[in-house]
């Protein structure tokens, strides 16, 4: 399968529109996105209770049967397209939100990830900071996707489309509150699938965000326990900018403009030019 494009309308917060593209995967994406969200692992501590897999402690955190849990987050937007990509610890979880159960179809579940934010059978999300509920309403702004909506917006220097301009992927897929089960399941996680989804992004600048995520990238590149805020890599063939800021939901300060020189941020933007 190769990459698929189709033209939508996305609305920006000025109310003014804008012609983007939704898609689906070509086929080695595919693979990787299903590798993700139908994880072996998930299923064996969901009928295994006692199990000594890393992994127990955040799957059953759900207390769910197979078919209502919630499946692990691949990654949301275009990651094939995206020029940056955000990574932080682990997805949090809703209960109210319309969001993949292990009950839905692989083309359902392509559709909600890799069109979040626009161009999938529904609106999954507004504006890219709100959630779609199963009650057919919008969540209240989701500080997460604020924060990372902003984020871009300093790096691109204009109003990003989401899920186009960035998309969004976590070191350990699965859902949980305030991280629980993200320390337990983070090395196994990170050994199975976080070299294949970089390997699939076109993203030259991955913003690390949080300390989870931050150790987690720098064991794995071989980069120093306190890296330079910004630390450029070769990744296959292609040159990446790994770049390191506070989590969104972090009480300090967590802008490019504060936490990097400005010699700093304005590579970053000349790297995204």
């Amino acid at each position: 399968m190769e990459t698929w494009l189709q033209p939508y309308f996305y609305t920006t917060t000025d109310g003014s529109t804008k012609l983007v593209l939704s898609f689906t995967m070509k086929t080695s994406t595919s693979k990787v996105f299903s590798e993700i969200f139908r994880c072996p692992h998930v299923t064996h501590c969901i009928q295994n209770l006692t199990t000594k897999n890393p992994c127990r402690k955040i799957v059953q955190s759900q207390e769910s049967t197979l078919s209502q849990h919630q499946v692990p987050e691949p990654w949301s937007g275009n990651i094939e397209q995206a020029p940056i990509l955000f990574i932080s610890s682990n997805p949090s979880i809703s209960d109210s939100e319309e969001y993949p159960t292990l009950s839905w179809s692989d083309s359902e579940m392509s559709d909600f990830f890799n069109n979040r934010f626009g161009g999938g059978r529904k609106a999954w999300a507004e504006g890219g900071r709100k959630s779609l509920q199963r009650d057919g309403t919008y969540s209240r702004v989701i500080p997460f996707w604020n924060g990372v909506r902003h984020l871009a917006k300093e790096l691109l220097l204009r109003e990003p489309v989401p899920g186009n301009d960035y998309a969004i992927t976590e070191i350990v897929h699965c859902k949980s509150l305030e991280e629980i089960g993200v320390k337990q399941a983070q090395e196994q996680c990170v050994r199975l699938y976080l070299r294949k989804v970089l390997d699939i992004a076109a993203a030259r600048v991955v913003v690390v965000l949080g300390e989870p995520a931050k150790h987690a990238i720098c064991k794995e590149f071989d980069l120093p326990e306190t890296p330079s805020l910004v630390e450029q890599i070769q990744l296959g063939n292609s040159e990446i900018i790994f770049t390191f800021l506070p989590h969104p939901n972090a009480y300090k300060v967590r802008t490019f403009a504060k936490c990097l020189t400005t010699h700093q941020l304005e590579s970053l933007q000349m790297f995204l030019a």
